[in-house]
């Protein structure tokens, strides 16, 4: 308001006549002042208005595309994630389908699961072992072989090797087939015999 009143004695000053003078006030001169108001207030309002929509139209496109760009990142965790689980239920339900086939479980390093069928093959005379007493029911010539591919760090192997176990007399030698897998940032080992002595 400041500002029209000010800008309305300024051109009244020096674009109405007589120039450089305000002379006498009269009817017409309150009319133009009235008017000038009038006029450079609705636009005014109207320019105010309309910065007021641009910068509200403004803030909702940037509030849309940062809802889009977390909604994105949601997404693509889901994703990776979903697929993280499928691979790990992948590979558990390749283990619990073939699992009568199955020596033991490595997970990690140095983490050894014995399942029956080792102890069953290996003739154990106990059924709960500790620490690396596996290792003795393992033929000696057998263990540097076997060792040696459980060390092998790479994900989504298979290597066959062949095994005897110590405590057998006939010194069988199993085919043995030792899996690797990436699962949980670890590295898996699936150690069971071939499918073909399975059958057999």
């Amino acid at each position: 308001m400041v500002g029209i009143f000010v800008s309305s004695l300024i051109g009244n000053y020096f674009f109405v006549k007589p120039y450089s003078d305000f002379g006498d006030i009269g009817l017409s001169d309150v009319i133009q002042f009235l008017t000038f108001s009038s006029v450079a207030l609705l636009a005014t309002l109207f320019i105010e208005q309309l910065q007021r929509t641009i910068y509200a139209r403004n803030t909702v496109v940037k509030i849309m595309e940062s809802r889009q760009k977390i909604a994105l990142q949601r997404e693509n965790d889901r994703l990776y994630f979903s697929k993280k689980q499928s691979q790990s239920w992948a590979i558990l339900e390749e283990i619990l389908t073939d699992f009568d086939e199955i020596l033991f479980l490595q997970y990690g390093q140095g983490n050894i699961r014995l399942e029956p069928l080792f102890l069953e093959l290996a003739k154990s005379p106990k059924h709960v072992l500790v620490d690396d007493e596996w290792l003795a029911l393992i033929h000696p010539e057998d263990t540097p072989s076997l060792l040696a591919t459980l060390e092998i760090g790479a994900p989504k192997t298979a290597q066959k090797i062949p095994l005897r176990f110590s405590l057998d007399l006939l010194e069988t030698r199993h085919s043995v087939l030792v899996e690797s897998y990436a699962f949980m940032n670890k590295n898996l080992k699936i150690v069971r015999l071939t499918k073909a002595q399975v059958d057999a």
